[in-house]
């Protein structure tokens, strides 16, 4: 189990640990899989098994949190997309929110957790950089059609006189 923890540590970037005391089964599934569609993953996990874990990692910092009963939430690529749903989750079902983190090797405070919930999610961001270039471009790209059409038209025109001129 120590292991399994460890190897999931290091495969995560971030992790948090949040209080789900008193969680009902079908809530606890449902949460769990709502934050592995997020791209994370949750483990309900034994205090003194996650200390042994961290120990001599950058997650080691979470010590001092380990008290009472814990879940863990390791992330994987987005950070802020398992936070969403987690905070979200909480705050639906009037439980705590999420109680510390490590994020980038710092440990992150469940104030500042509340407030990097409110971020945008990683698909969120790509999706603003996606629309910020591709507005532009579309802009070219009307700009030059109007520009082929009045080439078009002014060519047809020509050509339209031209017959007429020898027509007469």
């Amino acid at each position: 189990m120590v292991q399994e923890m460890r190897e999931s540590l290091a495969a995560s970037g971030t992790v948090y640990l949040a209080v789900f005391e008193g969680l009902s089964v079908s809530h606890a599934t449902e949460l769990r899989g709502h934050v592995l569609e997020a791209g994370g993953r949750m483990q309900m996990v034994k205090n003194r098994l996650l200390k042994i874990a961290v120990k001599g990692t950058p997650y080691e910092v979470l010590t001092d949190e380990l008290t009472g009963p814990n879940t863990v939430i390791y992330c994987g690529d987005d950070p802020i997309a398992p936070l969403k749903v987690v905070a979200k989750f909480a705050a639906d079902h009037n439980l705590p929110p999420v109680k510390a983190g490590v994020v980038e090797g710092a440990l992150v405070s469940a104030s500042e957790l509340e407030e990097l919930a409110k971020v945008p999610g990683r698909t969120e961001l790509l999706a603003g950089v996606v629309g910020a270039f591709a507005g532009p471009v579309n802009e070219l790209v009307f700009t030059l059609g109007g520009v082929v059409s009045d080439l078009v038209f002014t060519l047809q025109s020509v050509a339209e006189q031209k017959g007429e001129a020898e027509a007469a």
